[in-house]
């Protein structure tokens, strides 16, 4: 395939929330460009970007779908991002690869969660925005009232260019608002005045002409439109309805006209701590959007050319690790179709085949290169699960393949609690993690049980106690054992843990048996007293003590400690600690007052909020026990528009009534 210039390669992310229509109006513009003979149909199961058996099975898309093609002199690269906020990674790595993002926009339903997250993380990246309203075929839609909607939430600069001949079910063509018919009504003539008064405001000069009275040519009009546009100044609307096949043309032609090209958006390298533009780089820079483990191929990438030039039988270097990859294969990818390929340049899209180590937001360089890109910033997971294989067989290769999974989804977590000894993994939503565990089971055959994980809580003490004696001897014909231990214990400061004096004088315990005093009483530490939770933040003073000169030796002093430790444990008012979290909540300012009411409830403690633009930031302090639902209740109060940080911050002590219950339930088990 013959490489493209960047200037005819357009890279448009697709985003919505789910069901606004975005699979099918990509199977439309295949249609109208001849890349397919017939559109495929989500209910069919034969759509080109959702081929996956899962997403087949969900009836929507659940993976970033690259659909690659030319058309005439020009070269599409469409990123189908999942709709859904559980899969948000999936459209931030999507949206660092795109010179434009094509938002649709339901019809029927209007604005909702998903589609102003994607809004506002297309903003924060600089990408220019261009409206697809859908399905506007359907009963009781109307094109005015959704776009009174739509800029209602992204403002007035949300602009008609392609509208609607009548309100459906009658809609039967798409009319241009920039060039209206000889015999144009009144009020088409006030949509085309408006439309125009929105384009020359975005220039002074052209405003000041304007205002003046001078004629704006259609092409000076249409240049300012287009510069607009690039800089997020103005933002295009076009009327569609994808299974009629209504407005697509439209539609198509406005991207080859509007959507900037590949090389319009101004980006930078980094040289160490030296921003470069990406312009004066001739180095290789690719960035890794998107992988995936396909069963026949093992793992795929996919990869976005900033700079320079891949060719098949090169290396590159991974820098997030370091290492040296050669490139065998590259493929051009159409939905699951790949057509192989020599090269890539700068502005193309590309798959590259079997590379194990390789996540989504790697960065890809030749070798000996200086040059690098910005970390991507991933959000944190919000809510966690442990998991257990259902069938022994599984055990060795759970941690194999949910690393595998890992590396696919930069907001799927997993790792193992060396306290509680669960493998636990997290995700953005129950949602998410009952995805990530389909996907489990489907490409790894690996089944798993799933609870809530358990609280690490921690055993203390809260007073001290002296002289406490506990002497261990057996005999049973032969060698007995035999050792006497006397000790302090007493409460150090939250966080120093442990620690073990030994203040015995002379030789009344033998030098050699007083580290097995210490072995014992670590021993039982970790095992708990109180309720078999890890015991910290003691300080434990050997002070006598007796050794026989036949019957000690190592395993009596270690019992001999652990006895005494218990022994002086209870003695000392033992409590339980549990770990409190920092966590900084970001809701719509209208739900800042329920989000507080609700943390309250959770024993929670504000820290500080302010307020940033629409949404309200609040930093709180909270026992982890208290937020493991947290995540579907703060969808339900927010409308899935809040999200979340957790942080560990220290541990605290248990309120009595919640301990006594935490006590007899955990011996209960």
């Amino acid at each position: 395939m013959p490489s493209n210039k960047q200037s005819q390669i357009h890279n448009i992310a697709l985003v919505d929330h789910e069901g606004a229509g975005e699979t099918t109006l990509i199977e439309a513009l295949l249609a109208e460009g001849h890349l397919i003979n017939r559109m495929g149909h989500i209910k069919d199961h034969n759509t080109v970007s959702d081929f996956e058996p899962d997403e087949k099975e969900a009836e929507k898309s659940l993976y970033c779908s690259t659909i690659s093609f030319p058309y005439g002199d020009l070269h599409f690269n469409f990123l189908d991002v999942p709709g859904t906020p559980d899969l948000i990674g999936e459209a931030l790595t999507a949206l660092h690869c795109v010179e434009c993002a094509m938002v649709c926009i339901d019809a029927k339903s209007g604005v909702k969660a998903n589609t102003r997250k994607m809004w506002r993380v297309a903003a924060r990246q600089g990408v220019p925005r261009i409206i697809a309203m859908t399905c506007l075929d359907t009963e009781n839609t109307n094109f005015w009232t959704t776009l009174e909607n739509i800029r209602g939430e992204f403002g007035k600069h949300c602009i008609p260019l392609y509208i609607p001949d009548a309100a459906a079910p009658s809609f039967s063509k798409v009319r241009s608002v920039l060039h209206p018919s000889e015999n144009a009504t009144p009020e088409e003539q006030a949509r085309y005045e408006e439309v125009v008064e929105a384009i020359v405001e975005t220039d002074d000069d052209l405003m000041e002409r304007y205002l003046e009275g001078e004629s704006v040519t259609e092409a000076e009009l249409f240049d300012t439109l287009k510069h607009a546009v690039a800089r997020g100044s103005l933002y295009p609307v076009v009327a569609t309805a994808a299974e009629a096949g209504l407005g697509i043309k439209e539609l198509l032609q406005m991207l080859i006209q509007l959507a900037p090209p590949s090389d319009a958006v101004k980006r930078s390298a980094r040289r160490g701590d030296e921003k470069v533009p990406l312009g004066d780089v001739n180095d290789l820079l690719g960035y890794v959007y998107f992988t995936v483990a396909d069963e026949f191929v093992a793992r795929i990438s996919y990869v976005r050319i900033l700079s320079g030039e891949l060719k098949i039988n090169s290396e590159v270097v991974n820098r997030r690790s370091g290492a040296v990859e050669k490139v065998g294969h590259l493929y051009k990818v159409l939905g699951k179709q790949h057509e192989e390929i020599t090269s890539a340049s700068a502005g193309d899209i590309v798959a590259i085949p079997r590379i194990s180590d390789m996540h989504a937001g790697d960065v890809l360089t030749s070798v000996g290169s200086e040059y690098s890109l910005p970390d991507t910033k991933f959000p944190s997971p919000m809510v966690s699960v442990a998991v257990r294989p259902k069938t022994r067989k599984d055990e060795q290769r759970i941690s194999a393949a949910l690393h595998e999974l890992e590396n696919d989804d930069r907001t799927f977590h997993v790792h193992s609690d060396s306290q509680t000894g669960e493998l636990v993994v997290s995700g953005m939503s129950d949602t998410h993690l009952e995805l990530m565990l389909k996907r489990l089971n489907r490409k790894y055959k690996v089944e798993v049980d799933v609870s809530p994980p358990k609280i690490p809580y921690m055993e203390t003490i809260t007073a001290s106690t002296e002289n406490v004696e506990y002497t261990h001897k057996k005999q049973s014909g032969g060698a007995g054992q035999y050792g006497k231990v006397v000790i302090n214990v007493e409460p150090i400061k939250r966080g120093d843990g442990y620690q073990f004096v030994d203040k015995i004088f002379g030789g009344v315990i033998d030098a050699t048996y007083r580290p097995s005093v210490d072995k014992g009483i670590q021993a039982r530490m970790k095992e708990g007293i109180l309720a078999g939770y890890p015991v910290t933040d003691v300080r434990v003073t050997l002070i006598d003590g007796k050794t026989h000169p036949v019957d000690s030796k190592d395993i009596a002093f270690q019992i001999a400690g652990r006895e005494a430790f218990k022994k002086a444990f209870l003695q000392c008012k033992p409590a339980l600690l549990e770990p409190i979290v920092k966590m900084e909540v970001t809701v719509p300012q209208g739900n800042m007052g329920d989000v507080i009411g609700d943390i309250n409830a959770k024993r929670g403690r504000i820290v500080s909020s302010e307020n940033l633009g629409d949404n309200a930031v609040v930093k709180v302090l909270v026992p982890l026990a208290e937020i493991q639902s947290f995540q579907a209740q703060l969808n339900s109060i927010t409308h899935g528009e809040g999200s979340y940080t957790v942080e560990f911050d220290h541990y605290d002590f248990v309120p009595p009534n919640l301990q006594k219950k935490i006590v007899e339930h955990t011996n209960k088990e």
